[in-house]
């Protein structure tokens, strides 16, 4: 009786099992609107009620039994649930865009699979504040803070946690994966000029505070921001744009493929971005800024585990410029605040990127990453920092110019429960990055060549490899740790003055940590350790063996992101950066100043609150001290290091079509030199954007300064020597900002 029994028993079990197929599901999840692919969207599978995240291409893939029912949810999308019985093809998912609404967001380490590590409540900025130029997209990184003092044609100038970055020194910027920042620039090292990015064309964007994210090398020591560009448009645009001291601004953005692929069937899209800008600006000398931007991308699904995308982004702008004129200047009125005492400097730039990535779907859990990209970039810059302060008869311009090739290669491989460990994922990736560049230094008068000061031919080549690993040490408590080393060989033949030729190598290792910890889906603690670099400029590494290539930097952070009841998100974060080298780059000889070793302290408060759907207000709140640890107490601050600075706003975003933006801006003094005797202004503007959107056009106007404060934008204290005076004079430079300036945009839909 009891064999019989089991019999029947065994039989029940084997009819049950065999209902419900075991299948392994794919898929890709789309934006129904544009087309694009939505990232780390959760997936909820009812079978076995398992969380999944799809990864940073949309796509998913994992084992599970049928019948079941996905639900497919993340913050700015509406919901969607799919029941799936059967299965014989993979599954493409479209989610409706909606607006973001704080009460869908989960603070959860489980809930941020590709970006753990980055600041996803500082995300939401990108997503409500108006963006209509790359340097907008900088300044929705929280605590960013940028000024401009050649007329819109070199490279920001960028402060953030404490640093005075100039161009790039210490904070790192991506496009696609591509670093924007250039090591060894005839203007500055990591000058990353951001304006070849078309703004129309990102898609998403991560940022990362302090060194902590180990897939960054080069650069990213106070932060880091990466953005990718759209794959395909959600529909064609014609747009125009007018604004006073004749700003111009035109853009198309054309789709030419967007369908089944003839062949293989498979999706493949193409589109073409074109933007001009011209600029006469606000200035007593025109600067006649004028910029020619062009995008084109491909994007073609190969099978159903390759996808290929290729994209070509070309660049040219040319300016004239004022300067940083002296305080002096304008105190005695020998000239007004948008006066000019050398009215003769600017400059030209072009750059050209050309870019290959291969993303293929080795298995359900590990996917593979090629990237092959090539870069060019071309530069001129005239300058007059001191007058006449070395020349008295002809004046102090200097010509920086270069002309460079990047040849680089990344790949990376990421594989999820990596040796039988459960919901861990382990990343290993690689890169080869090799510069060739000619950069030089002339005397000039006005625009014409006086005497070549040198000529550097300079070959720069970095190896890096990468180690990143999340785990899930306990059921709240999930790691992310990180190993890294990057290894550079400096090679620079100096042409003029003399025929000499240099070299040296140099390895630095990175190791990263960072633990989170979930109290509840709506508190979450953290804690981060971890060291990164800045690479030196190559004149300075090959000259002195006294100094380092590769300084390191070291970062803590602790905080905390947590949610009050559905309508308000926030983030607070103390953090402290002690770099082994306080680096000052002398723009007039490619040489950097070490100020000794340096550290900073700080905190950040950042709060999002939807008091009603259409609603939202933003603040950021930011505060660093930062001193030089081998100078004396009172001569030991940094000079032009930030210390409290705010920004924010308040966003509405009406069915009717409506969307308007008011927002902040404050810097508050910050020392100019180490004594503090002299400090820096600070200044509060507010820029105001309303449009009137509707399927097929929309109508839009935006204000800087709306109440039109005199403030300056780039302030520097060093020495000059205008015409007439006996000797030089150390006072504050300064560009001055933008006063009230309206611009009136129209961009029509097709």
């Amino acid at each position: 009786m009891k064999k019989l029994i089991l019999c029947s028993v065994w039989l029940i079990i084997s009819f049950m099992s065999q209902a419900q197929d075991t299948v392994t599901l794919q898929g890709i999840i789309r934006n129904l609107n544009t087309g694009n692919t939505i990232p780390t969207v959760t997936i909820t599978n009812s079978s076995n009620a398992q969380t999944i995240i799809s990864d940073e291409s949309g796509k998913f893939s994992f084992s599970t039994t049928l019948p079941t029912v996905l639900t497919f949810s993340r913050s700015g999308y509406f919901e969607h649930s799919l029941t799936i019985s059967s299965y014989t093809k993979p599954i493409e998912i479209s989610l409706e865009e909606k607006a973001t609404e704080l009460s869908e967001i989960v603070i959860s380490a489980d809930h941020q699979d590709e970006n753990l590590g980055a600041n996803n409540v500082s995300k939401i900025t990108l997503q409500l504040s108006p963006i209509k130029s790359a340097h907008d997209l900088l300044k929705t990184v929280p605590g960013l803070f940028i000024a401009q003092h050649a007329g819109g044609g070199k490279a920001e100038q960028i402060f953030l946690r404490g640093f005075d970055n100039d161009h790039g020194t210490d904070f790192a910027v991506n496009v696609d994966d591509i670093p924007v920042n250039l090591s060894s620039h005839a203007h500055g090292q990591g000058y990353a000029d951001l304006h070849f990015l078309i703004p129309e064309t990102v898609k998403d964007a991560n940022y990362y505070k302090g060194p902590h994210e180990a897939s960054l090398g080069n650069f990213a020591v106070s932060g880091a921001a990466n953005y990718t560009t759209k794959n395909r448009l959600s529909s064609n645009l014609v747009k125009l744009e007018y604004g006073q001291y004749d700003f111009i601004r035109a853009l198309a953005m054309i789709s030419i493929l967007d369908e089944k692929n003839f062949l293989t069937k498979n999706d493949e899209s193409a589109y073409i971005a074109i933007e001009g800008t011209f600029n006469r600006s606000f200035f007593e000398s025109d600067q006649d800024l004028r910029r020619l931007n062009t995008f084109t991308k491909y994007a073609i699904d190969i099978n159903q585990t390759n996808t290929l995308i290729t994209s070509v982004s070309t660049f040219h702008s040319d300016w004239n410029a004022s300067g940083q004129i002296p305080l002096r200047a304008v105190e005695s009125g020998l000239i007004d605040r948008f006066g000019a005492i050398d009215d003769q400097e600017g400059g030209d730039t072009e750059r050209i990127h050309i870019n290959t990535q291969l993303t293929s779907e080795l298995s359900e859990n590990t996917t593979l990453k090629n990237q092959l990209y090539y870069v060019s970039n071309t530069y001129n810059l005239f300058s007059n920092f001191t007058f006449f302060q070395n020349n008295p008869v002809n004046g102090d311009m200097i010509h920086q110019y270069e002309d460079r090739n990047i040849f680089a290669y990344n790949g990376s491989i990421g594989m999820k429960d990596f040796l039988g460990i459960p919901k861990s994922k382990t990343t290993i990736g690689w890169t080869i990055q090799h510069h060739d560049n000619t950069i030089g230094l002339n005397n000039a008068i006005g625009r014409d060549l006086l005497s070549v000061v040198n000529i550097f031919d300079i070959k720069e080549t970095s190896y890096s490899l990468y180690l990143k690993e999340r785990i899930k040490i306990a059921p709240k408590l999930t790691a992310l740790a990180g190993l890294r080393t990057d290894y550079f060989t400096f090679d620079q033949n100096e042409i003029v003055p003399s025929n000499t030729r240099s070299d040296r190598d140099a390895i630095q290792w990175s190791p990263k940590l960072s633990l989170f910890y979930d109290i509840s889906p709506k508190v979450q603690l953290y804690a981060k350790a971890s060291s990164g670099f800045h690479s030196n400029y190559t004149q300075a590494a090959v000259r002195n063996s006294a100094v380092n290539p590769l300084p390191k930097a070291t970062g803590y952070d602790l905080g905390t992101e947590f949610k009050i009841g559905k309508s308000l998100v926030g983030n607070i974060t103390a953090w402290y950066l002690q770099s082994d080298a306080e680096f000052v780059f002398g723009s007039d000889g490619f040489e950097f100043e070490d100020k000794g070793r340096s550290e900073r302290i700080g905190g950040e408060a950042s709060f999002r609150y939807q008091p009603l759907p259409y609603f939202w207000l933003d603040t950021d709140l930011n505060y660093s001290y930062g001193t030089l640890l081998d100078a004396p107490d009172n001569e030991n601050k940094i000079p032009s290091a930030p210390r409290f600075s705010s920004t924010g706003g308040a966003t509405v975003r009406l069915e009717n079509g409506i969307r308007g933006s008011l927002r902040y801006r404050y810097l508050g003094e910050r020392p100019l030199i180490e004594d503090e005797s002299v400090t820096a202004q600070d200044y509060f503007i507010m820029d105001a954007v309303i449009n009137y959107r509707k399927p097929s056009y929309e109508i839009g106007l935006s204000i800087e300064n709306i109440f039109d404060q005199k403030w300056r934008e780039a302030v520097f204290y060093d020495s000059s020597q205008l015409q007439g005076e006996a000797a030089p004079v150390d006072d504050v430079h300064f560009t001055p900002g933008t006063p009230f300036l309206a611009k009136l945009s129209f961009t029509y839909f097709f």
